[in-house]
């Protein structure tokens, strides 16, 4: 294991498997949408994960504090919380349940040039002329799969709504995942305390959206469709998979990848997971240019890789 962990690639496979289960939770959410509120779903997915953290900790005996951190890198924390895992998921989980998870896609294949942006105002980080080859390689080839034609199957209106509701939601999330970039290199040498840090981002967060659940007047309403024990499953699982198992994937990669626009063009290969996925589970086909465009998309994550 501690080999595993040493390896400079152990950014990238926790980086790959984050999308991995990423891309079954958004298919369940997705599914979950169509009977729930977003509302709803990001207040139950984060609680659902805070309450698979806090037995983690427990059965493995992690500290519920990390005090060997500057004041500011705890605020910094705290904002990335409520951005990424408060505001974010709502703008996300609206987008999906207006737009569908291909159109939702389409959108989030910019998030790496965004936090290649805010790394560069930010961080002042930049990516090698390799890098940066494989980094656009794999976003055309994600523009190329997630590419649908689709003026018969939803209103313009809609479309234009749920499209700059995602564009919110991956400025948010690409603006505080930059901003604990440097917190997370202080501990990229603790399993253990980006752990913590993946579960004092996600608290925030929900708290947030349990102060804004509880002020809905017809929340009542909204709990109403829980009653159906199959969409309690799918909120369940898809909150174990993506917000508690994706989530700590998704810290723990970018902890120990150095620059974050690699770690998020690693991120946005759950696209191609999601294909797959649509194919054995719902049927949807796989046409050549989509086969030929993933095949393009894991050389470019192969130049990013290997550089």
């Amino acid at each position: 294991m501690k080999i595993l962990i040493n390896s400079p690639l152990f950014g990238v496979l926790a980086a790959l498997l984050a999308a991995l289960c990423w891309s079954v939770a958004v298919i369940i959410f997705k599914s979950a949408s169509r009977f729930l509120s977003p509302l709803l779903i990001v207040v139950l997915k984060n609680s659902i994960a805070t309450l698979c953290f806090i037995i983690l900790f427990f059965i493995f005996e992690i500290p519920f504090w990390v005090p060997n951190l500057e004041t500011l890198d705890y605020y910094k924390i705290i904002l990335s919380g409520i951005l990424g895992m408060g505001l974010a998921d709502l703008f996300f989980i609206q987008a999906l349940s207006q737009i569908g998870a291909n159109r939702v896609a389409i959108v989030n294949c910019f998030e790496p040039g965004v936090i290649y942006v805010f790394s560069i105002l930010m961080l002042g980080s930049f990516l090698t002329p390799w890098q940066l080859f494989g980094f656009i390689v794999v976003v055309v080839a994600l523009l190329i799969i997630s590419y649908e034609k689709d003026d018969t199957e939803i209103d313009s209106t809609i479309k234009k709504r749920g499209v700059l509701t995602q564009v919110f939601a991956v400025v948010l999330s690409s603006f505080g995942i930059v901003l604990i970039k440097p917190v997370l290199s202080k501990l990229n040498t603790s399993i253990a305390s980006q752990l913590w840090v993946t579960f004092f981002r996600l608290f925030p967060g929900f708290v947030f959206t349990w102060l804004i659940f509880v002020f809905q007047k017809n929340k009542y309403q909204l709990l109403a469709p829980l009653k159906n024990k199959l969409n309690c499953i799918k909120i369940i699982i898809g909150s174990g998979l993506g917000t508690f198992v994706a989530l700590s994937f998704w810290i723990i990669g970018y902890a120990n990848i150095q620059k974050p626009p690699v770690a998020s063009i690693l991120g946005q290969t759950s696209v191609l997971f999601i294909i797959v996925l649509s194919y054995f589970f719902l049927n949807e086909k796989i046409s050549k240019a989509k086969l030929g465009a993933m095949g393009v998309a894991i050389f470019g994550v192969l130049c990013i890789v290997f550089n």
